[in-house]
């Protein structure tokens, strides 16, 4: 009977809607509406016990938007990288198994096995791109006297010419470029008094008067026996005691082995393991979904100290997927020891309602002159192919007591954050919302196929809104759905075809909806910028509005461009405390 009375109820009630529906009365009108007036601002809720939700954020206080930055990092002149693939005419070798047999008739496997696997279980497939794509990896930091230099892998073909672009900064702000007289693939830099010594994959070790070269050939790594050592993913470590290390492989098992600090080149010790694949640890498995146990193709590792404890991170999960990932093992001692004493991978990040992050794969740590613990990585994108990625970088902190003592903290981001060593009543983030994010509100000027305005803001880093190529002055409208106020902004670039350079910058204007007059006012303008940026983060004065309108005016070389994720910041909690809804 309760439940013929249940689904009585239910049809009359369906019913009752249908009825509303056909004589124009919207459904939440057949609930009556509590005058605002009525209704009380919410307190704060008090202290629970136990799991507790996230709160909401609320914005900081006193910022000045000049000293925040957003992910990916809003570097200059990043290295463009062009592989043209081309599909199989026909299906008759693709998912070729006659590879695989081999492989399967091994009675044991190690995690060499199942990369062997994974080449013979994609004979026959192919890559393909639609355009070349800006890149850069394989992070590697150095502090030389408070200003840190930040060297990586670029685009990878015609090496050792392959990324001859080192950064600097002194704010983490403000990113100086310097071309080097070479690039190498991962590379890692220490100085070594007043010499600077320079390492990457499979390549001599390069010695230098200045962090930024003229770099000179001293020949490869070599063994005590006089062999030569030729290795992938070296990272050098320059202990406090003045010992030096290196630390090397792409692919399990990661090795360590002592230098001589008189001549880098020269092992003292013999390479001993310090990590490898561990299946049993989700993390580590390569792919997306991590549903790999065969193999997870750990690499990028890095030796580092902090007090007296030793710090091993290595990567792992495959640099082509957004999953990528980094964890950190520790040791008493340089050269052995190491235990997972914490939870991996170190990077988290709360992705509602923001935009588009990714885990955090090969890159390094630095101390600064300040103590921050700064954690450069890989932040993946490999849409046009698998080495199409950007920088990442976050402040970590280490747990100085406590059951997790030691552990190292991270928080990755991807809303606007203090720069490091700038933090306000103990917080980098500064409480503001991708408020731009999956929007329906949105307008174009044009749009190519396939490329409608949705994409311009969609939480995606593979696609992307594209003017029609007879629209001659593209213009891009977001909005947010509700008013807010807002103080950044984060355009990330889509260049398109084959011919741009890592010089081509373009040129823009950003205006906001300004809400007394109905009119468009001007937040941003980069109409002559000559600034080859592929994350283009801009601050400005709040203001209060539902809109903004991007006019893209061309670029230095004369490229045609798109737009992957126009991100805005803003917040309307001073809006919900002003007409009070909510109590501070």
């Amino acid at each position: 009977m309760v439940i013929e009375w249940a689904a009585g109820n239910r049809r009359r009630g369906l019913a009752a809607i249908a009825l509303a529906l056909a004589v124009g009365v919207g459904v939440g009108q057949l609930t009556p509406i509590v005058p605002a007036s009525a209704e009380k601002p919410v307190p704060p809720a008090p202290p629970a016990v136990g799991p507790q939700t996230p709160s909401a954020k609320v914005p900081l206080a006193g910022v000045d938007m000049a000293q925040t930055y957003v992910n990916p990092i809003n570097l200059p002149g990043m290295a463009v990288r062009n592989i043209v693939g081309t599909m199989p005419p026909t299906d008759e070798n693709v998912a070729n198994t006659s590879q695989i047999p081999a492989s399967l008739d091994q009675e044991t496997w190690t995690a060499a096995s199942g990369r062997t696997l994974a080449g013979r279980s994609t004979v026959g497939f192919s890559r393909i791109s639609e355009n070349s794509a800006r890149t850069g990896a394989d992070w590697s930091a150095l502090n030389v006297d408070g200003t840190i230099y930040l060297y990586a892998s670029g685009a990878m073909q015609n090496a050792p010419n392959n990324n001859r672009t080192v950064w600097s900064t002194t704010d983490y702000l403000t990113w100086t470029p310097h071309e080097m007289n070479l690039g190498l693939v991962a590379p890692t830099v220490v100085q070594l008094g007043a010499k600077f010594y320079m390492a990457g994959n499979n390549t001599p070790v390069y010695q230098a008067d200045s962090p930024t070269g003229p770099w000179t050939s001293m020949g490869n790594f070599l063994r005590s026996t006089g062999q030569t050592l030729s290795v992938g993913d070296v990272q050098f470590f320059l202990d406090t005691d003045g010992r030096l290390y290196l630390t090397y492989n792409i692919g399990s098992p990661i090795m360590g082995v002592e230098l001589d600090p008189n001549n880098p080149r020269q092992l003292i010790s013999d390479p001993v393991v310090l990590w490898t694949f561990d299946p049993r640890q989700e993390w580590q498995h390569i792919g997306d979904n991590k549903a790999t146990y065969t193999h997870g193709y750990v690499e990028g590792s890095q030796l580092f100290k902090v007090g007296d404890t030793y710090y091993l991170s290595v990567a792992s999960g495959g640099t082509e997927f957004t999953t990528y990932a980094t964890g950190v093992m520790t040791s008493k001692k340089p050269l052995s020891g190491y235990k997972v004493t914490q939870q991996n991978p170190i990077g988290y990040g709360n992705n509602h309602p923001s935009a588009v992050y990714p885990n955090a794969g090969h890159g390094s740590f630095v101390r600064d002159k300040a103590g921050n613990l700064v954690f450069f990585y890989t932040y993946v994108i490999a849409y046009e192919e698998f080495f199409e990625r950007r920088l990442g970088m976050d402040v970590c902190n280490v747990i100085p007591a406590g059951p997790k003592r030691g552990a190292i903290d991270c928080e990755l981001s991807n809303t606007p954050q203090l720069a490091p060593g700038k933090k306000i009543s103990g917080r980098d983030d500064v409480g503001l919302y991708n408020v731009a994010t999956n929007s329906q509100a949105y307008w174009a000027s044009s749009y190519a196929p396939g490329r409608n305005p949705y994409y311009g803001s969609d939480r995606s880093l593979s696609t992307w809104w594209e003017p029609a190529d007879s629209d001659t002055a593209p213009t891009y409208i977001r909005g947010f759905g509700t008013i807010f106020h807002i103080s950044a902004a984060q355009i990330q670039w889509k260049e398109l075809g084959r011919t741009f350079t890592k010089d081509n910058a373009v040129k823009y204007t950003l205006e906001y909806k300004d809400i007394p007059t109905n009119t468009w006012r001007p937040l941003v303008d980069r109409s002559t910028n000559t600034t080859a940026y592929t994350a283009d983060y801009v601050t400005f004065d709040r203001v209060l509005t539902n809109a903004v309108r991007l006019k893209v005016l061309g670029t230095t070389e004369s490229v045609k461009v798109g737009v992957p994720e126009l991100n805005v910041f803003g917040e309307n909690y001073n809006l919900a405390v002003e007409k009070g809804m909510l109590t501070p």
